[in-house]
């Protein structure tokens, strides 16, 4: 059995601290969110909004809309979690929300964004290490019109003294160096719904990951996770470190599963830089990535090869290259 320790290789550090939360300071928040009819047919089922308008065309067309109404609920969480890495991913409860304003009826396939300014920031009185931060955050479609505003509050710590983290990688070619090694800031654990809905979701009628009675009488004693999808979820956590530049991906490699993943376990991801193949605006990175558990314990390693822009490319756009929509920068 091979072990791990990824604290062993510098982190891609992700997140804010409080003393980056300056009154006036900005937040233009990357990514964009399109908002899909099954997003909103899940998220309104799951939380039991019976609102006929967020899922019947015919009620939404009778009260004057043109298609069905996102929850409105959806857009807040969507608009809320485009503006999480930037303002609070490094943790601390989130106090509350004000003067939450629905500004217009979003409708399934619309493109959110977000934008954030530091409102109030001061030190908690009752926790020192921490402190207390407002934001007032806009969310407008991609045309960047508002459609809801909010202020919210989070506790949010405060730097402590540190090793240095890796430095954040745009994803350009020359961003990556053969031999750099460096960890993803973000886990993930496995639950049950991963056991049975996603490799249900998939169509993988291997009952050994979502049978009890099938697996009750094995070596392993339970359910574990389809390789698959461990194999996504180690690609997933290293995605934004390694992808924010891609073009598309060219193949993986030397895929090895030397532990099972079980219900429970607590997945993270780190990186070794194998290859740099320059073609002339573009480049072929290649990357030995490894799923590490919380045991220490590698659980998947893949050789991926990705294409990836150069950051000539990108300072010299296409003839005809479409703009990004407003407040949609591209990676970090």
């Amino acid at each position: 059995m091979t072990t791990f320790d990824l604290a062993s290789w510098p982190v891609i550090s992700r997140g804010t601290f409080f003393e980056d939360h300056v009154v006036g300071r900005v937040f233009d928040h990357h990514w964009g969110r399109t908002v899909h009819a099954s997003d909103n047919i899940a998220f309104t089922t799951q939380t039991l909004a019976f609102n006929p308008v967020y899922f019947n065309r015919d009620a939404a067309a009778a009260a004057g809309y043109p298609d069905e109404v996102v929850n409105p609920l959806l857009v807040f969480t969507v608009v809320f979690g485009l503006s999480v890495e930037d303002l609070s991913e490094r943790g601390g409860p989130f106090l509350g929300a004000n003067d939450i304003r629905h500004l217009r009826a979003v409708h399934p396939g619309e493109t959110l964004y977000a934008s954030s300014t530091v409102v109030e920031a001061r030190t908690s009185e009752s926790r020192p290490d921490t402190g207390i931060v407002t934001w007032h955050t806009v969310g407008r479609d991609s045309s960047g019109n508002p459609v809801i505003e909010f202020r919210r509050t989070n506790l949010v710590r405060k730097r402590a003294a540190n090793p240095e983290p890796a430095a954040v990688r745009e994803g350009f070619a020359e961003d990556f160096q053969v031999g750099d090694r460096f960890r993803h800031a973000r886990s993930r654990t496995v639950t049950d719904l991963d056991l049975n809905g996603l490799t249900l979701l998939v169509m993988n009628t291997a009952a050994g990951h979502f049978s009890d009675q099938e697996m009750a009488d094995t070596p392993f004693g339970e359910r574990i996770n389809f390789g698959g999808l461990t194999l996504a979820l180690t690609i997933g956590l290293a995605t934004q470190d390694t992808s924010g530049q891609a073009i598309r991906e060219v193949g993986l490699d030397d895929v090895r599963f030397a532990v099972p993943v079980r219900r429970g376990d607590t997945i993270g991801a780190a990186t070794e830089v194998l290859a740099v193949e320059p073609d002339r605006d573009e480049a072929d990175v290649t990357f030995r990535h490894l799923g590490v558990n919380q045991r220490g314990e590698i659980v998947c390693q893949v050789t991926r090869t990705l294409r990836v822009r150069t950051r000539a490319a990108q300072a010299q756009p296409s003839e005809g290259a479409s703009a990004l929509a407003p407040h949609a920068p591209i990676g970090r």
